[in-house]
Protein backbone atom coordinates (compact mmCIF):
# COMPACT_ATOMS: atom_id res chain seq x y z
CA UNK A 1 0.00 0.00 0.00
CA UNK A 2 1.11 3.53 -0.67
CA UNK A 3 2.07 5.81 2.15
CA UNK A 4 -0.85 7.91 3.42
CA UNK A 5 0.12 11.11 1.59
CA UNK A 6 -3.47 12.33 1.64
CA UNK A 7 -3.34 13.11 5.36
CA UNK A 8 -2.83 16.65 6.57
CA UNK A 9 -0.42 17.51 9.37
CA UNK A 10 -1.80 17.02 12.87
CA UNK A 11 -1.14 20.17 14.93
CA UNK A 12 -2.72 18.93 18.16
CA UNK A 13 -4.43 22.19 19.11
CA UNK A 14 -7.33 22.49 16.66
CA UNK A 15 -9.80 20.13 18.30
CA UNK A 16 -12.76 21.73 20.04
CA UNK A 17 -12.12 19.87 23.30
CA UNK A 18 -8.62 18.35 23.24
CA UNK A 19 -5.14 19.80 23.47
CA UNK A 20 -2.13 17.68 22.56
CA UNK A 21 1.46 18.67 23.21
CA UNK A 22 3.79 19.52 20.34
CA UNK A 23 5.78 16.36 21.10
CA UNK A 24 2.67 14.18 20.82
CA UNK A 25 1.65 15.84 17.55
CA UNK A 26 5.12 15.25 16.12
CA UNK A 27 5.03 11.53 16.95
CA UNK A 28 1.55 11.21 15.40
CA UNK A 29 2.77 12.82 12.17
CA UNK A 30 5.84 10.58 12.04
CA UNK A 31 3.69 7.48 12.53
CA UNK A 32 1.41 8.57 9.71
CA UNK A 33 4.36 9.06 7.35
CA UNK A 34 5.89 5.71 8.32
CA UNK A 35 2.59 3.84 8.24
CA UNK A 36 3.16 2.61 11.79
CA UNK A 37 0.60 2.10 14.57
CA UNK A 38 0.82 4.42 17.58
CA UNK A 39 0.95 2.83 21.02
CA UNK A 40 -0.50 5.27 23.58
CA UNK A 41 0.08 4.81 27.31
CA UNK A 42 -0.53 7.01 30.33
CA UNK A 43 -2.50 7.14 33.55
CA UNK A 44 -6.27 6.86 33.45
CA UNK A 45 -8.06 10.13 32.66
CA UNK A 46 -5.22 11.77 30.74
CA UNK A 47 -6.83 11.47 27.31
CA UNK A 48 -5.50 8.26 25.71
CA UNK A 49 -8.80 7.38 24.10
CA UNK A 50 -9.69 10.96 23.22
CA UNK A 51 -6.46 11.45 21.29
CA UNK A 52 -7.92 9.35 18.48
CA UNK A 53 -11.05 11.53 18.35
CA UNK A 54 -8.91 14.68 18.33
CA UNK A 55 -6.87 13.41 15.38
CA UNK A 56 -10.01 12.46 13.48
CA UNK A 57 -11.65 15.81 14.26
CA UNK A 58 -8.66 17.91 13.24
CA UNK A 59 -8.07 15.97 10.02
CA UNK A 60 -11.76 16.01 9.05
CA UNK A 61 -12.18 12.25 9.52
CA UNK A 62 -14.76 12.01 12.31
CA UNK A 63 -17.07 10.05 10.02
CA UNK A 64 -14.18 7.65 9.40
CA UNK A 65 -13.33 7.06 13.07
CA UNK A 66 -13.55 3.42 14.14
CA UNK A 67 -13.35 2.49 17.83
CA UNK A 68 -12.85 -1.10 18.99
CA UNK A 69 -12.62 -1.98 22.68
CA UNK A 70 -10.59 -5.08 23.49
CA UNK A 71 -11.94 -7.60 26.04
CA UNK A 72 -10.20 -10.36 27.98
CA UNK A 73 -11.69 -12.91 25.56
CA UNK A 74 -10.83 -10.99 22.38
CA UNK A 75 -8.86 -12.55 19.56
CA UNK A 76 -7.25 -10.57 16.76
CA UNK A 77 -9.66 -12.01 14.24
CA UNK A 78 -12.58 -10.50 16.19
CA UNK A 79 -11.46 -7.09 14.87
CA UNK A 80 -11.30 -8.42 11.31
CA UNK A 81 -14.33 -10.61 10.67
CA UNK A 82 -17.15 -12.48 12.35
CA UNK A 83 -18.49 -15.94 11.54
CA UNK A 84 -22.03 -16.37 12.85
CA UNK A 85 -21.91 -20.12 13.44
CA UNK A 86 -24.98 -20.06 15.70
CA UNK A 87 -27.21 -18.53 13.02
CA UNK A 88 -25.94 -21.05 10.50
CA UNK A 89 -26.77 -23.89 12.90
CA UNK A 90 -30.27 -22.49 13.42
CA UNK A 91 -30.84 -22.16 9.67
CA UNK A 92 -29.64 -25.72 9.15
CA UNK A 93 -32.57 -26.96 11.26
CA UNK A 94 -34.95 -25.83 8.51
CA UNK A 95 -34.80 -28.44 5.71
CA UNK A 96 -35.86 -26.05 2.94
CA UNK A 97 -33.19 -23.49 3.88
CA UNK A 98 -30.31 -24.24 1.54
CA UNK A 99 -28.30 -21.19 2.59
CA UNK A 100 -26.82 -23.05 5.55
CA UNK A 101 -25.02 -25.43 3.18
CA UNK A 102 -22.49 -22.66 2.65
CA UNK A 103 -20.30 -20.73 5.09
CA UNK A 104 -19.87 -17.39 3.31
CA UNK A 105 -23.43 -16.05 3.93
CA UNK A 106 -22.60 -16.07 7.64
CA UNK A 107 -19.34 -14.14 7.47
CA UNK A 108 -19.18 -10.36 7.90
CA UNK A 109 -16.20 -8.04 8.07
CA UNK A 110 -15.61 -6.25 11.36
CA UNK A 111 -14.42 -2.60 11.57
CA UNK A 112 -10.68 -3.22 11.13
CA UNK A 113 -11.40 -5.64 8.31
CA UNK A 114 -13.54 -3.01 6.60
CA UNK A 115 -10.81 -0.41 7.03
CA UNK A 116 -8.22 -2.71 5.47
CA UNK A 117 -10.43 -3.62 2.51
CA UNK A 118 -11.54 -0.05 1.77
CA UNK A 119 -8.05 1.48 1.88
CA UNK A 120 -9.42 4.96 2.61
CA UNK A 121 -8.12 7.65 4.98
CA UNK A 122 -9.46 7.11 8.48
CA UNK A 123 -8.59 6.69 12.15
CA UNK A 124 -8.80 3.33 13.92
CA UNK A 125 -8.66 3.11 17.72
CA UNK A 126 -7.93 -0.26 19.33
CA UNK A 127 -8.62 0.46 22.98
CA UNK A 128 -7.02 -1.35 25.95
CA UNK A 129 -4.98 -3.92 24.02
CA UNK A 130 -3.40 -5.17 27.25
CA UNK A 131 -6.70 -6.68 28.42
CA UNK A 132 -6.46 -9.54 25.94
CA UNK A 133 -4.36 -12.69 25.96
CA UNK A 134 -0.68 -12.32 25.07
CA UNK A 135 -1.32 -13.88 21.63
CA UNK A 136 -3.63 -11.01 20.72
CA UNK A 137 -0.97 -8.30 20.13
CA UNK A 138 1.26 -10.79 18.30
CA UNK A 139 -1.53 -11.79 15.93
CA UNK A 140 -2.59 -8.18 15.52
CA UNK A 141 0.99 -7.19 14.73
CA UNK A 142 1.10 -9.44 11.68
CA UNK A 143 -2.11 -7.93 10.32
CA UNK A 144 -0.97 -4.34 10.91
CA UNK A 145 2.41 -5.07 9.29
CA UNK A 146 0.92 -6.39 6.06
CA UNK A 147 -2.51 -4.73 6.20
CA UNK A 148 -4.07 -7.86 4.80
CA UNK A 149 -5.47 -11.04 6.32
CA UNK A 150 -7.12 -14.37 5.54
CA UNK A 151 -10.59 -15.43 6.65
CA UNK A 152 -9.64 -18.81 8.04
CA UNK A 153 -13.26 -19.89 8.57
CA UNK A 154 -14.10 -19.49 4.87
CA UNK A 155 -13.53 -22.71 2.87
CA UNK A 156 -11.24 -22.23 -0.10
CA UNK A 157 -13.86 -23.61 -2.48
CA UNK A 158 -16.23 -20.75 -1.50
CA UNK A 159 -13.69 -18.00 -2.21
CA UNK A 160 -15.14 -16.87 -5.56
CA UNK A 161 -18.76 -17.19 -4.42
CA UNK A 162 -18.05 -15.00 -1.40
CA UNK A 163 -16.19 -12.48 -3.56
CA UNK A 164 -19.12 -12.23 -5.98
CA UNK A 165 -21.80 -12.07 -3.28
CA UNK A 166 -20.07 -10.11 -0.51
CA UNK A 167 -17.34 -8.12 -2.23
CA UNK A 168 -14.51 -9.90 -0.42
CA UNK A 169 -12.93 -13.33 -0.63
CA UNK A 170 -10.86 -15.53 1.63
CA UNK A 171 -7.88 -13.19 1.36
CA UNK A 172 -8.71 -9.57 2.22
CA UNK A 173 -6.44 -6.70 1.27
CA UNK A 174 -6.84 -3.07 0.29
CA UNK A 175 -6.85 -1.60 -3.22
CA UNK A 176 -3.39 -1.19 -4.86
CA UNK A 177 -3.40 2.58 -4.35
CA UNK A 178 -5.20 2.51 -1.03
CA UNK A 179 -4.28 4.47 2.08
CA UNK A 180 -3.65 2.96 5.47
CA UNK A 181 -5.80 4.36 8.26
CA UNK A 182 -4.07 5.96 11.24
CA UNK A 183 -4.06 3.26 13.91
CA UNK A 184 -3.88 4.09 17.62
CA UNK A 185 -3.57 1.37 20.24
CA UNK A 186 -4.04 2.21 23.91
CA UNK A 187 -2.67 0.29 26.88
CA UNK A 188 -3.17 0.62 30.63
CA UNK A 189 -0.08 -1.54 31.31
CA UNK A 190 -2.10 -4.35 32.87
CA UNK A 191 0.21 -6.75 31.02
CA UNK A 192 3.66 -6.45 29.51
CA UNK A 193 3.29 -6.28 25.73
CA UNK A 194 5.54 -8.46 23.54
CA UNK A 195 8.78 -6.84 22.39
CA UNK A 196 8.19 -7.55 18.66
CA UNK A 197 4.89 -5.68 18.97
CA UNK A 198 6.52 -2.75 20.75
CA UNK A 199 9.30 -2.49 18.16
CA UNK A 200 6.83 -1.93 15.35
CA UNK A 201 4.89 0.84 17.07
CA UNK A 202 5.69 4.48 17.67
CA UNK A 203 5.25 5.23 21.33
CA UNK A 204 3.33 8.09 22.97
CA UNK A 205 3.34 8.57 26.73
CA UNK A 206 0.57 10.91 27.85
CA UNK A 207 1.75 12.39 31.13
CA UNK A 208 -0.35 14.63 33.32
CA UNK A 209 0.45 18.24 32.34
CA UNK A 210 2.53 20.09 34.92
CA UNK A 211 2.13 23.46 33.22
CA UNK A 212 -0.75 25.33 34.85
CA UNK A 213 -1.42 27.45 31.77
CA UNK A 214 -1.78 24.32 29.64
CA UNK A 215 -4.15 22.79 32.20
CA UNK A 216 -6.25 25.96 32.15
CA UNK A 217 -6.35 25.77 28.33
CA UNK A 218 -7.49 22.13 28.49
CA UNK A 219 -10.28 23.05 30.90
CA UNK A 220 -11.31 26.04 28.78
CA UNK A 221 -11.44 23.92 25.60
CA UNK A 222 -13.59 21.27 27.23
CA UNK A 223 -15.98 23.73 28.85
CA UNK A 224 -16.33 25.77 25.67
CA UNK A 225 -17.32 22.59 23.83
CA UNK A 226 -19.96 21.95 26.52
CA UNK A 227 -21.21 25.56 26.50
CA UNK A 228 -20.25 26.23 30.13
CA UNK A 229 -19.43 29.92 30.70
CA UNK A 230 -16.78 29.52 33.41
CA UNK A 231 -14.65 32.50 34.38
CA UNK A 232 -10.90 32.45 33.78
CA UNK A 233 -10.44 33.39 37.44
CA UNK A 234 -12.30 30.29 38.65
CA UNK A 235 -10.41 28.05 36.23
CA UNK A 236 -7.00 29.42 37.26
CA UNK A 237 -7.82 29.13 40.97
CA UNK A 238 -9.20 25.60 40.60
CA UNK A 239 -6.08 24.52 38.68
CA UNK A 240 -3.90 25.91 41.50
CA UNK A 241 -5.82 23.96 44.15
CA UNK A 242 -6.00 20.87 41.97
CA UNK A 243 -2.22 20.76 41.66
CA UNK A 244 -1.95 20.86 45.46
CA UNK A 245 -4.49 18.04 45.81
CA UNK A 246 -2.76 15.92 43.18
CA UNK A 247 0.65 16.49 44.79
CA UNK A 248 -0.73 15.33 48.11
CA UNK A 249 -2.28 12.29 46.46
CA UNK A 250 1.08 11.47 44.89
CA UNK A 251 2.77 11.69 48.29
CA UNK A 252 0.12 9.36 49.73
CA UNK A 253 0.65 6.81 46.97
CA UNK A 254 -2.93 6.93 45.73
CA UNK A 255 -3.93 4.16 43.37
CA UNK A 256 -5.86 6.53 41.06
CA UNK A 257 -4.66 10.11 41.03
CA UNK A 258 -7.15 12.72 39.82
CA UNK A 259 -6.34 13.62 36.21
CA UNK A 260 -7.59 16.02 33.55
CA UNK A 261 -11.03 14.45 33.23
CA UNK A 262 -11.60 14.89 36.99
CA UNK A 263 -10.31 18.46 36.82
CA UNK A 264 -12.76 19.41 34.06
CA UNK A 265 -15.70 17.92 35.96
CA UNK A 266 -14.61 19.61 39.19
CA UNK A 267 -14.42 23.07 37.60
CA UNK A 268 -17.91 22.60 36.17
CA UNK A 269 -19.31 21.66 39.58
CA UNK A 270 -17.59 24.59 41.28
CA UNK A 271 -19.15 26.85 38.65
CA UNK A 272 -22.62 25.37 39.18
CA UNK A 273 -22.28 25.66 42.96
CA UNK A 274 -21.15 29.29 42.71
CA UNK A 275 -18.01 28.62 44.75
CA UNK A 276 -14.88 30.77 44.56
CA UNK A 277 -11.43 29.32 44.06
CA UNK A 278 -9.96 31.11 47.07
CA UNK A 279 -12.53 29.39 49.30
CA UNK A 280 -11.24 25.94 48.34
CA UNK A 281 -8.70 24.30 50.63
CA UNK A 282 -6.80 21.12 49.88
CA UNK A 283 -7.22 20.31 53.59
CA UNK A 284 -10.98 20.74 53.64
CA UNK A 285 -12.52 19.11 50.61
CA UNK A 286 -16.27 18.73 50.68
CA UNK A 287 -18.13 15.48 50.01
CA UNK A 288 -18.91 16.47 46.44
CA UNK A 289 -15.27 17.43 45.83
CA UNK A 290 -14.06 14.04 47.02
CA UNK A 291 -16.67 12.20 44.95
CA UNK A 292 -15.52 13.96 41.78
CA UNK A 293 -11.77 13.92 42.34
CA UNK A 294 -11.28 10.46 43.86
CA UNK A 295 -12.61 7.20 42.44
CA UNK A 296 -11.36 4.56 44.86
CA UNK A 297 -12.56 4.16 48.46
CA UNK A 298 -9.08 3.51 49.88
CA UNK A 299 -7.81 6.68 48.21
CA UNK A 300 -10.60 8.74 49.78
CA UNK A 301 -9.97 7.29 53.23
CA UNK A 302 -6.23 7.81 52.91
CA UNK A 303 -6.71 11.44 51.90
CA UNK A 304 -9.18 12.08 54.73
CA UNK A 305 -6.83 10.51 57.27
CA UNK A 306 -3.98 12.74 56.12
CA UNK A 307 -6.02 15.92 56.44
CA UNK A 308 -7.33 14.88 59.86
CA UNK A 309 -3.79 14.17 61.08
CA UNK A 310 -2.59 17.56 59.86
CA UNK A 311 -5.52 19.28 61.53
CA UNK A 312 -4.62 17.54 64.79
CA UNK A 313 -1.03 18.73 64.54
Amino acid sequence: MARPSRYKQFAGNKSASYLATAATAEIVNLAVRLGRPILVEGEAGCGKTRLASAIAEELGLLDQLTVMTVKSTSQARDLLYRFDALRRLQDAQVPENTTARKVYPYIDLEPLGHAIREGKPGVVLIDEVDKADIDFPNDLLDVLDRFEFDIEDLPRNEDQECLSARGFGRHVSGPPKGVRPIVLITSNREKQLPEPFLRRCLYVQLDFPTDKAMLADIVAKNLKARLDAVSDELTAGAVERFMEIRKRGLELGMQKLPATSELVDWVRVLHWQGRKAEEISADRLGTSDQAILFKIRNDIERYRARTVDEAGD
